[in-house]
């Protein structure tokens, strides 16, 4: 991250005790929402990537997730109340206009005022594509508890929210026809992000259903900090005002002007790579794609696929953060930000590999909890049979369990050699 922002997020630890992972996790997102569809990464031809991101901060109960959620999304929600209350005075007097005859008006046909915002936490798609239709630059699902998002699929319809919100993460084309309602929602360009926070032991309910096998787990971000233990309160006193610095970055971006076409589609600006970025981003990819190649995990392999796009999405963030900062321009994506970019999928591959980890142990039966317990650090394939079957688990049980679970709970040595992880 920019030195700006790791200096209000070191003293937002050392003050108030948000764990960084969080705080910084979640600054990455609001960072994203305050570019949305006003810039755009071109790798090449129209390969476009946009700055959204699908985002869950993990931890127990008492973690401390809530605060830096909320301390990175707040400047959105004071804009948000700002636009709220000039949207009802404007209701008000769009009203009073109807009411008085066309010749007293101050316009012969006024027109309905729209509400603008950056943040919803809890609505139909039809009526999220409504409010994002009159916020083109782009919206954020921010729920404190992103249990209450994915439990609500297919709440108001039998069709498939899972494959909606994989259109939305992709901003392909969307649109609504909604009952009653002459007019259809079309929106060219998408840009929905979501935010909030969950319980390690509900992740295994993330996973349920088809949402590991079309996709959907493997486009969220995890935010896992190693130390998740309750804190001692600090007597330490911000030697500035680090939420005052933190708006004043987002209002930059937020105050980032654009055009629109007849349509009244934002244009964005294109942001192509330096030479030497792109080189090095290619670089990363062919290792990327070597690791997924080799990955014997199906649940991994898909994970890594997706950083592809992943890692083009922080360039942007990361570039457009510097800029706000101070720190660098935004004609184009340059080598610190691809280095940076990498370093930060190099993390979340780290935490996707725990969560994964997390979701097995939480499916895990009686006989395969003894199994895992019983087994050394290393064993070979004959000493792991030997142990499963004095733990009641037939021979080619355990070989498929060994092989379902390479990456999560074991790694291949060699040829006949295993380790627990």
């Amino acid at each position: 991250m920019p030195l700006k922002i790791q200096i209000i997020v070191k003293e937002a630890h050392d003050c108030y005790g948000y764990p960084v992972d969080y705080l910084a996790g979640a600054m990455l997102v609001a960072v994203g929402l305050g570019i949305g569809n006003t810039h755009f990464a071109r790798l090449k031809g129209k390969w476009d990537e946009s700055a959204i991101l699908f985002m869950a901060l993990v931890g127990r109960p008492g973690a401390c997730k809530s605060h830096p959620l909320n301390f990175a999304i707040r400047p959105f929600a004071e804009l948000d109340g700002m636009a709220t209350r000039a949207y009802i005075k404007a209701c008000e007097e769009y009203e009073r206009q109807r009411e008085l005859p066309i010749k007293e008006r101050s316009e012969p046909h006024p027109v309905a005022p729209v509400c603008k915002r950056f943040l919803i936490s809890d609505a139909t798609p039809e009526a999220m594509l409504l409010i994002h239709s009159q916020n083109l630059r782009g919206i954020c699902m921010w729920n404190d508890e992103l249990a209450g998002w994915f439990k609500n699929f297919n709440r108001y319809n039998k069709g498939s929210d899972e494959e909606y919100w994989l259109k939305l993460f992709n901003a392909n084309p969307s649109f609504s026809d909604r009952k009653g309602v002459k007019n259809s929602v079309y929106i060219s360009r998408p840009f929905i992000s979501v935010v909030g926070t969950i319980q390690n032991g509900i992740l295994n309910e993330l996973a349920q259903g088809s949402r590991t096998s079309n996709g959907f787990i493997d486009r969220l971000l995890f935010v896992i900090p190693h130390n998740q233990d309750k804190q001692p309160w600090s007597d330490k006193e911000p030697t500035f005002d680090i939420e005052e610095a933190w708006a004043q970055i987002i209002e930059r971006l937020v105050a980032i002007s654009y055009e629109t076409d007849t349509d009244g589609n934002i244009i964005a600006n294109i942001l192509p790579f330096a030479p030497d970025a792109k080189a090095r981003l290619y670089e990363w990819q062919r290792r990327n794609t070597e690791e997924c190649n080799r990955e014997e995990c199906d649940a991994l392999k898909g994970v890594y696929n997706k950083f592809d796009f992943h890692a083009i999405r922080f360039c942007l963030i990361l570039q457009m953060a510097r800029w706000a900062c101070g720190e660098a321009d935004r004609e184009e994506i340059d080598l610190v930000s691809v280095e940076n970019a990498i370093s930060l999928v190099d993390y979340f591959k780290a935490t996707a590999t725990r969560v994964q980890g997390i979701i097995r142990d939480l499916s895990l039966s009686e006989v395969q909890r003894a199994v895992i317990t019983a087994l050394p650090d290393e064993f070979t394939t004959e000493q792991g049979v030997e142990i499963a079957s004095a733990n009641s688990m037939p021979e080619r049980t355990f070989k498929d369990f060994i092989r379902r679970f390479i990456g999560i709970h074991f790694q291949k040595v060699r040829h006949g050699v295993y380790s627990k992880l």
